[in-house]
């Protein structure tokens, strides 16, 4: 297989869903006013994975490269606040451990935290970290402010799956991207180097591009399928 030299002009994000949707907003804003063509193809009889999902603190840099005001977004997706990660279980039965977002402790006198903490547990001290960490003390008592007058409260959204699809497209659609409703029939890959030319719907329909995007999920479609 070689390289192509051909400029990528027509851009196809194969799949829906969140991935689908959070490709087409971010190809949509990177390469706004450049002429190119961005098509997403997804159809409403192949279902998404609609659970709620689990961010962590860098959804909120994708949402402001959107240019997402952050009230919008929860409002859009039924979002709730998340300020860390509670694993149970995973180093024992009764085992229990948060990790929160944000910073541990803070350096002193040039010292990182670690070590002040690290010479309190030598010498007898509690191992509950808690103390030191807003956004541990602030799930503990199950409260949330978006900054405060030390700095900003780290935290990430738990939202809707489906919902952040929905929100995301309309964005992505007001910036030129262009949906098509069918399922693929045909992947049908270039003879002279064997990347992907066109998607031959099953309505007959065609679509070509330059660049191809699988966001398939578990079918993977195109990179498990067609060029596997």
């Amino acid at each position: 297989m070689s390289a192509r030299t051909r400029p990528m002009r027509r851009i196809v994000i194969l799949g829906g869903g969140s991935a689908g949707w959070m490709t087409a907003a971010a190809l949509a804003r990177a390469l706004a006013g450049q002429g190119h063509v961005i098509t997403l193809i997804e159809s409403e009889a192949i279902g998404t994975v609609g659970v709620g999902e689990a961010t962590v603190p860098p959804i909120h840099d994708f949402n402001r490269y959107l240019r997402i005001d952050p009230a919008e977004f929860l409002r859009a997706t039924n979002g709730t606040i998340k300020l860390g990660i509670q694993f149970d279980g995973w180093g024992g039965r009764d085992a229990s451990y948060f990790h929160p977002f944000g910073y541990l402790g803070i350096e002193m006198g040039g010292i990182h935290f670690h070590h002040y903490w690290l010479r309190h547990l030598a010498q007898g001290g509690a191992d509950d970290h808690a103390p030191y960490n807003l956004e541990t003390l602030a799930a503990r008592a199950g409260r949330f402010a978006p900054a405060t007058r030390h700095g900003p409260v780290h935290h990430a959204v738990h939202f809707d799956a489906a919902g952040y699809a929905r929100f995301l497209r309309s964005h992505a659609e007001a910036g030129g991207v262009s949906r098509v409703e069918g399922k693929v029939a045909e992947v049908r890959l270039d003879p002279e180097d064997g990347f992907i030319d066109t998607l031959l719907l099953d309505d007959g329909r065609t679509i070509g591009g330059d660049l191809f995007v699988d966001c398939s999920g578990f079918r993977g479609v195109l990179i498990e399928g067609a060029l596997k």
